[in-house]
């Protein structure tokens, strides 16, 4: 058989049944390559688990499907980082650990999460080394306030550009320090014979070539979520209207790689219903997100009602959204939006820093063009255009704004500072979705990383990082700690870096 046909027949098992390895012939390995340490996915987590194996002397190989690193988003958190200290920002470490555990409803590894908490710092500080060298800024915001929940001022942002400046430097230290980068390399299936050791991997490159990487060491999972498979999803998120969302991020790359192969080999993975991390997304919108529908205006549903506290954080609010009949509602909002938007702030980053613009005013006018965002010159002609009851969304109205006048939501305990009355014509609607940025669930772990068997064992020469890893996150994502998934990523990923490192075999 040819080897074209091999990988193709790879794929249709995948596609058959993720639930079952593909097999692959040793007459169809191609190359051999051996190292200490083979990491699996190019993130955040796989090029700090990758540059701190090499830091440690381990020969390292980073195997990723795509043809380079993947990192999205914008905020790291940290409890007690040097720039926390110069700045006097303090923070309660238990109260942030019992703050994570509670929105978990206590489901997680409380050992794991005090893992992290007692190292994120030490991290951080290991990165602003090299934001240092590199001359690159990295900035606090120190503004986050209690708002309706706790809500910690752990953020830190690298300059220029967020988490693609924390990709870009620890991928340039990581091939300083000799990590060998292989890219469009798929990994398909892990290396153990019974309950043996994990010895390594086998992979497909984009020309359908197969290669074994064996590890001496370790194999660290860093792979990312599986957001993107839908068969997982519906496996794993046990919650009829999650399975209707759509996943936010586009390149379609976390579909569950390492989970799989974790599974295959014996692996624990973390219970169902597994965390989503909703978002708060215009339904039109495919190529990024519109912010100024996602401020805090009146929110109504299909009926023309209001149905919400508007001012929740993304993930809460997203709660509510779905449950609406349809699984949307409309965001409605006046003239006055172009001097009201500083009191509302970005929702992604609502109480976590100075209010900043929150969109190109272009796109309005292009939403608008395209039929995307509604406006009429009257509430009634803005209802017929919504297709909502147009007497029930002039009482709504009217009641918002009453209550804004009066400075108090009775309704849905609404803060006064975002309660803007919806008076003023011409009169805007975007009808609002959620989606799933990822999905919090993974293999279960151990305070060294280790990737645990159904007995709660250890599988020898197995880690996980990052968000194919589990044991951390619960019941709902917890936002009142910004940037936490990013800083579980570089702070798992380092450890389990330096633990595979130091393997004695």
């Amino acid at each position: 058989m040819h080897p074209k046909e091999t990988a193709n027949s790879i794929e249709r098992a995948q596609s058959e049944s993720w639930e079952r390895p593909p097999l692959i012939p040793a007459r169809y390995i191609e190359e051999r390559v051996t190292a200490d340490v083979v990491v699996v996915g190019s993130g955040i987590a796989g090029l700090t688990a990758a540059l701190s194996a090499a830091e440690a002397g381990a020969k390292t190989i980073l195997v990723e499907k795509g043809t380079t690193f993947h990192t999205r988003g914008i905020h790291n958190a940290a409890i007690t980082s040097r720039l926390q200290n110069q700045k006097a920002i303090r923070i309660d470490r238990d109260h942030v650990i019992s703050t994570i555990m509670e929105y978990g409803a206590y489901r997680s590894d409380q050992r794991v999460v005090t893992l992290w908490a007692d190292n994120c710092s030490d991290v951080m500080d290991w990165l602003l080394d090299m934001a240092e060298a590199a001359q690159f800024d990295v900035v606090l915001d120190p503004s986050t306030k209690p708002w309706y929940f706790p809500n910690y001022p752990t953020i830190h942002v690298f300059r220029p550009k967020a988490q693609e400046t924390l990709a870009e430097m620890l991928s340039s230290n990581a091939r300083a320090m000799g990590v060998d980068f292989r890219f469009d390399t798929r990994a398909i299936r892990l290396l153990r014979e019974s309950q043996g050791r994990v010895r390594g991997l086998i992979a497909s490159t984009s020309e359908d070539r197969h290669i074994q990487f064996n590890a001496v060491k370790a194999v660290i999972l860093c792979t990312g979520d599986y957001g993107n498979d839908r068969r997982m999803v519906e496996q794993y998120c046990d919650w009829h209207l999650l399975r209707h969302l759509k996943c936010a991020y586009e390149p379609a790359v976390n579909t569950g790689d390492g989970h799989r192969m974790g599974l295959w080999v014996g692996a624990a993975i973390d219970d169902p219903p597994h965390c989503p991390m909703l978002f708060d997304w215009a339904v039109w919108s495919e190529s990024g997100l519109f912010n100024l529908a996602r401020q805090p205006w009146l929110y109504v549903d299909l009926k023309g009602r209001r149905f919400m506290n508007e001012d929740l954080p993304w993930g809460y609010e997203c709660n509510q959204i779905i449950q609406q009949a349809g699984g949307y509602s409309w965001s409605v909002w006046d003239a006055k939006y172009d001097r009201e938007w500083p009191r509302m702030r970005s929702q992604c980053c609502k109480n976590m820093g100075p209010p900043t613009y929150l969109w190109d005013p272009r796109q309005l006018d292009e939403a608008i063009e395209k039929g995307n965002v509604l406006t009429a010159q009257t509430i009634e002609g803005l209802a017929q255009m919504m297709d909502v009851p147009a007497s029930a969304f002039r009482t709504t109205v009217s009641r918002y704004n009453k209550l804004a006048r009066e400075g108090k939501d009775v309704d849905f305990g609404k803060h006064q500072d975002r309660l803007t009355t919806c008076d003023k014509p011409p009169f805007y609607a975007c009808k609002m979705e959620a989606r799933y940025m990822v999905i919090l669930g993974g293999l279960k772990i151990n305070t060294r990383l280790q990737v645990l068997d159904t007995a709660k064992e250890v599988i020898p020469g197995l880690y996980a990082a990052g968000n194919v890893s589990g044991s951390f996150f619960g019941n709902v994502y917890p936002t009142t700690v910004p940037g936490l998934t990013h800083s579980r990523a570089w702070t798992f990923g380092r450890l389990a870096g330096l633990n595979a490192a130091a393997e004695l075999v």
